[in-house]
């Protein structure tokens, strides 16, 4: 059964490039307002009161739009960005198959590349050192667990320890 859907990248992509659009928008009104600020200063005459006037409203502007894009670009876009770049790497990255024991769910937040993940437990064999060892297999924090039970043996594919598909046997 598939994890992760084909869709998915698409829809991260869309989401990147209407961010990024929405910040290309308001940094083109943000530079036409500057334009008329700057027709505005050129046109006014020599040692007017009126000069720091201008200037203040945009120097006003200026902090406004740099203090508000530099959040915008911070927090929402870097987290959408992140997110598009993980599922770009799972869609085009190196798979690994495994096949495991299911142990256990871990709910607790954990954070890989800037995404947020939680995790599913396996107990896996060890063929070097003849041992069992947990893995965490990484899934997308939003999304609900595959429904397993303990000691359900699981064949799953990961790229960077995220999981893709997965089958129980």
């Amino acid at each position: 059964m598939k994890y992760f859907q084909d869709n998915d990248f698409e829809i991260a992509k869309k989401r990147r490039d209407v961010m990024l659009t929405i910040f290309f928008i308001i940094l083109g009104v943000y530079l036409c307002i500057s334009a008329g600020m700057l027709v505005w200063y050129l046109l006014l005459p020599y040692r007017s009161p009126t000069i720091t006037t201008v200037k203040i409203i945009h120097y006003s502007i200026t902090a406004v739009m740099v203090s508000g894009m530099f959040f915008y670009m911070m927090l929402p876009f870097k987290r959408a960005n992140k997110f598009y770049q993980m599922i770009r790497n799972m869609k085009v990255g190196i798979r690994e198959t495994t096949t495991a024991s299911f142990f256990e769910y871990d709910e607790t937040l954990q954070e890989k590349d800037g995404v947020d993940f939680k995790a599913l437990i396996f107990l896996e064999w060890n063929k070097y050192k003849k041992d069992f060892f947990e893995r965490k297999v990484l899934v997308f924090y939003d999304r609900p667990f595959p429904e397993f039970k303990e000691n359900d043996n699981v064949r799953f594919v990961t790229q960077g320890n995220v999981l893709i598909s997965y089958e129980i046997i």
